[in-house]
């Protein structure tokens, strides 16, 4: 990419210079770094420079058009004397250099504002009264500040439709358009998409999609947050509420595993919108759309709001003194004979009294968070091998990598956030992008392959059997670090029949894309992302090895595989111990229970008397329908806590309401073990519980008194009790959260393992 299209102002692209060079504004003497753009190097002197176009993370293709952020100009030369610049610069592409001498308040910059906001508004509609954008209009803000008092334009402005549907999020009103560029470049730079441009020239240039056609993108609700004016509006948000009508609340999006950090607006104990929050070390401001806009049930007229227990076909409600009668009296016909499914969409205070009520009060371990097919021993496929569980990297460390290597992942769908960050290694800092899959993507662009170095399509199952394939052209053409113990002859050995021949053959991508493949794995550091293939392989431990052998052999960390969780808190569901093998802190247990698989296949046969299901929609999601269909029919008594009647809930004897994610306070667990707050934001009824009180209401009952009143006393008691969250409170989370780390132990890097190809 052009260096002139790249930002200058934000660090994690562009590190500040280590040369320092000596300017001023406004009388103010500065030393910043060489190539700061003037806009930042004012920031630092507290000095306000108003802008439109100007974002740190866009690049300055279509920047500076604004034209607002003019500064007047002159440089000082080694004789002393001044040199000013004959017309005003903008400061949001003015690059610092040696000498360099800024005015921003002179009386020529002042009527040159008055100028700009002028010309802006001779065709912006002034309809800030019933503009959604009204109240947190820089616009509106900018004129006030610096604009002229009255206008000399009186013609009549120009008119097109109001309101175009631009996609089933976004709405468009052109004539707001003040042409800042932000929204195309959003989709040029960020997002990939690239759907929105500049159509026509003059007074007729508009944002516009090639041929009217439908913005389709998986990250549109960007665009409406980037916009200074409200020309891209919510459809979801239109005309619903006013800024200073509403409440925020910060908190964590529930759509993924990544742990994007939003901020809840509400009124009125109903959530009206949520928005991007600030967090570089995760989502920097970004939201894809699931989560921008995916979270309407939290006020859904569907909600549950207090307890149901049916009676054939027809529900009734139940207070919740005679559900937990109800619930209790079935817990003691079942004895041991009971089972607990879900907790990946709860808190981590939820998850440790859901495990403490099972092996505590029940003495049970037929627990299990796993909903997918893998639900092998805990340690089996990662951590035993390489120490972790799901993720070696932080979402950030992607971004550093020079090659990175998306294996078995439709990864814009799975984890939106790391996919931006692997297209901005690729776009911004020149990482080589790799991905192989056994499907082509689905659904809306952007997507990896879009700007992949080479796309590898095999034949599903067949995924070991590429591994080896490139394992062998890796060894056979000598492209791999000189090593003097020869610590691969075994591996080289088993992979030695898998030529590019036999292996394309065998998995359908062509001789020519495997060997290209292969030169391309020797960048350093690379970083393998797998995903929601390899996770539901049959031999998914085997695919996990193989992967790591990719990384020892071309002398890569072990931590830089990557296989993240998939729902929002399966990460930490696993810590808290809502596992049948393992508890709090991935503690062996003497006595494992039965995994989801096995308990649904103990209910079918009648084995098991009692089932909890916690937040997991079986019917809709488990691999196989049929049997949970026969596990929820032929189960004695089925519980459920729910938001709305969903089809498990439906099959349920007793349904408990559960408060969501906006309506309790707790902690999150994301894929890259980021440890996250949430904030009780409303309370949408009073019959409506968190789960953790739930179980620990229930446990009283059961004459096992369980001594929390909120969910910090849980957090603290998680701290003592899990050894991976001693350092883990509300002080040290602050706004940002914090990442948990292994114990630092002596464990060395494995020898790689040949692994054998099964073919399917």
């Amino acid at each position: 990419m052009a260096e002139y299209r790249l930002t200058q102002t934000e660090p994690s692209l562009n590190p500040p210079s280590q040369e320092l060079v000596n300017i001023t504004i406004n009388g103010i003497e500065l030393k910043v770094p060489k190539g700061e753009n003037i806009i930042e190097s004012a920031r630092r002197a507290g000095i306000d420079i108003p802008y439109f176009c100007y974002h740190p993370r866009l690049s300055k293709g279509q920047a500076a058009n604004c034209r607002m952020c003019l500064v007047e100009v002159a440089t000082k030369a080694p004789d002393g004397s001044v040199r000013k610049m004959p017309k005003p610069q903008t400061s949001c592409t003015l690059p610092a250099s040696e000498g360099l001498i800024v005015e921003t308040e002179t009386e020529q910059v002042a009527k040159d504002r008055r100028g700009i906001l002028e010309f802006l508004l001779i065709n912006h509609p002034l309809d800030c009264p019933i503009c959604d954008r009204g109240g947190e209009c820089p616009l509106q803000n900018n004129t006030l500040f610096y604009g002229p008092a009255t206008t000399r334009y009186i013609e009549e402005k120009r008119h097109y439709p109001k309101a175009y549907p631009l996609s089933d999020y976004v709405v468009f009103d052109r004539e707001r358009c003040i042409h800042c560029a932000r929204c195309t470049r959003f989709t040029e730079d960020i997002s990939g998409d690239a759907q929105l441009n500049f159509l026509k020239r003059g007074a007729d240039m508009e944002v516009a999609t090639f041929a009217q056609t439908k913005f389709h993108s998986r990250f549109s609700g960007n665009v409406i947050e980037l916009c200074p004016v409200g020309a891209l509006l919510s459809r979801t948000y239109r005309f619903k509420a006013r800024p200073w009508d509403l409440f925020t609340t910060p908190s964590i999006c529930t759509k993924c595993a990544n742990g994007c950090n939003v901020k809840l607006d509400y009124r009125m104990s109903t959530l009206v919108r949520v928005n991007a929050r600030l967090n570089e070390e995760v989502n920097e401001e970004w939201t894809c759309d699931k989560g921008k806009f995916g979270h309407d049930y939290v006020s859904s007229e569907s909600r549950l709001k207090t307890p149901l227990v049916r009676h054939g076909t027809e529900w009734r409600p139940i207070s919740w003194a005679d559900a937990y009668q109800l619930l209790t009296m079935h817990m003691k016909m079942a004895g041991k004979s009971i089972g607990g499914i879900g907790g990946a969409r709860c808190t981590n205070e939820d998850n440790f009294l859901f495990q403490k009520l099972f092996r505590e009060v029940l003495g049970v371990n037929n627990l299990d968070s796993r909903t997918g097919r893998w639900q092998g021993p805990t340690n089996a496929p990662l951590y035993d091998r390489y120490g972790f569980h799901s993720m070696g990297n932080a979402i950030a460390e992607l971004e550093q990598m020079k090659t990175i290597f998306v294996f078995g992942s439709e990864l814009v769908d799975e984890q939106p956030i790391i996919y931006l960050r692997v297209r901005k290694a690729w776009r911004y800092k020149g990482a080589t992008v790799l991905n192989a899959n056994s499907a082509p993507p689905t659904g809306d662009p952007p997507h990896v392959r879009d700007f992949a170095k080479v796309d590898l399509l095999y034949k599903p199952g067949t995924e070991i059997a590429l591994l080896n394939g490139l394992l062998h052209v890796l060894f056979e053409e000598n492209l791999l670090p000189v090593h003097e113990e020869k610590p691969f002859v075994a591996l080289q050995k088993s992979v030695a029949r898998w030529t590019p021949e036999r292996t394309a053959k065998e998995t359908g991508v062509s001789e020519e894309a495997i060997r290209k493949a292969a030169h391309l794995l020797i960048g350093k550091p690379m970083a393998i992302i797998a995903g929601r293939t390899v996770m539901e392989h049959p031999f998914y431990a085997d695919v996990v090895a193989a992967l790591g052998n990719l990384l020892l052999v071309t002398d890569n960390p072990v931590t830089n595989l990557n296989v993240p969780v998939l729902e929002c808190n399966a990460q930490g569901a696993m810590d808290m111990g809502v596992l049948p093998d393992v508890g709090p802190g991935y503690r062996p247990l003497e006595n494992p229970g039965l995994n989801t698989h096995q308990m649904l296949e103990a209910a079918a046969r009648g084995q098991l008397h009692m089932l909890w299901i916690v937040g997991a929609d079986l019917m809709a999601k488990y691999h196989d329908a049929d049997l949970v269909q026969k596990a929820l029919a032929n189960c004695p008594f089925v519980v459920v806590n729910e938001l709305t009647l969903t089809q498990t809930a439906l099959q349920a004897h007793l349904v408990l309401p559960a408060a969501s994610f906006a309506e309790k306070d707790g902690t999150f667990t994301s894929c890259e073990r980021r440890v996250q707050r949430i904030h009780r934001a409303f309370e949408l009824a009073p019959t409506i519980k968190p789960d953790w009180l739930i179980f620990a209401e229930t446990a009283d009952i059961l004459g096992h008194p369980m001594p929390y009143v909120s969910a910090r006393d849980i957090l603290r008691a998680i701290a003592v009790e899990v050894p991976l969250y001693c350092d883990i409170n509300p002080q040290t989370l602050g706004e940002g959260g914090r990442r948990w780390e292994y114990p630092a132990g002596q464990r060395t890097a494995p020898a790689p393992i040949p692994v054998d190809y099964h073919a399917s």
